[in-house]
């Protein structure tokens, strides 16, 4: 099967060249840039075969919808990476030889998560699903706390088996931590008005919509971020993905604890008179 890419990116020049340079098998790129300041646009518009548009950003679902909607033709099966992934040898040979079945309008796919260079496998839950290979002009993404999903109405979608890899923490701890802020700002506010949480009923046999599930139903337990980081380390074995591993489970509970803070902080604020624990 043939396909396109799509690449969303903001100040990404650390990454842009090799995110590009994996999509060589891609028919054509599309980078949609957010206003960088670092020479992200020029690094991508030196490859061949990629086109840059540049376009304030409001969500991830909005900006992946508006490419889906003005950068490909009706029909065209699109790959969605941020500049921080790249698609593999193996996933790009599975998405050629697809033969997708009538109807089908996108597929879930796995990250294989980086830290220091390794493969964070065990701490990171690997498999975890994202809709990211879409057929342009049928299907429209919905926002989802600081990302996007596949809208229930798709109903099943199909898992490639091949991962995508994803290094998201080469930037540093610091930059790190002012993204993750973003992210548990918005998944904070997500929390308190009861927004994305699927219905019980559609979770079954659907990766993506048992986790969002599960967050959710899970967001009141005391103590959630030393939860999180139990699960990570001992049931999901982290602890066998080595040092790695280790600082993943680490940063988990920091961002589980920053979600956390931020909706006691708007509890507080809405019920300033009220005491703590009630």
């Amino acid at each position: 099967m043939k396909f396109s890419a799509l690449v969303l990116t903001l100040d990404e020049e650390r990454h842009i060249d090799p995110c590009l340079r994996s999509l060589a098998a891609a028919d054509r790129t599309v980078v949609i840039d957010s206003g960088s300041q670092d020479d992200t646009r020029g690094i991508a518009a030196g490859h061949r075969g990629v086109t840059v548009v540049t376009r304030d950003f409001a969500s991830f679902s909005d900006q992946r919808n508006f490419g889906l909607a003005h950068c490909f033709k009706a029909g065209e099966w699109v790959l969605h990476l941020d500049a921080d992934e790249r698609l593999t040898a193996e996933l790009s040979a599975e998405i050629l030889t697809l033969e997708p079945p009538d109807g089908a309008v996108a597929h879930n796919l796995a990250p294989r998560t980086f830290l220091d260079g390794r493969p964070v496998l065990r701490a990171s839950g690997y498999p975890v699903y994202q809709t990211r290979l879409t057929r342009a002009g049928f299907f429209e993404y919905e926002e989802v706390g600081h990302g996007q999903k596949a809208p229930a109405r798709y109903g099943r979608l199909p898992c490639l088996k091949s991962p995508y890899d994803h290094h998201p923490f080469e930037k540093g701890l610091a930059e790190w931590y002012q993204r993750h802020a973003r992210y548990a700002e918005k998944e904070a506010q997500e929390a308190l008005t009861g927004g994305a949480r699927p219905p019980l009923g559609t979770i079954a046999g659907d990766p993506i919509a048992r986790r969002l599930w599960l967050k959710h139903a899970s967001r009141p337990i005391p103590l959630r971020p030393w939860l999180v980081w139990t699960y990570l380390m001992f049931a999901r074995l982290g602890v066998l993905d080595g040092p790695a591993g280790w600082e993943y489970c680490r940063r988990r509970r920091i961002y589980e604890g920053m979600v956390s803070d931020r909706i006691a902080a708007a509890r507080r604020a809405l019920n300033p008179g009220r005491p703590l624990g009630d």
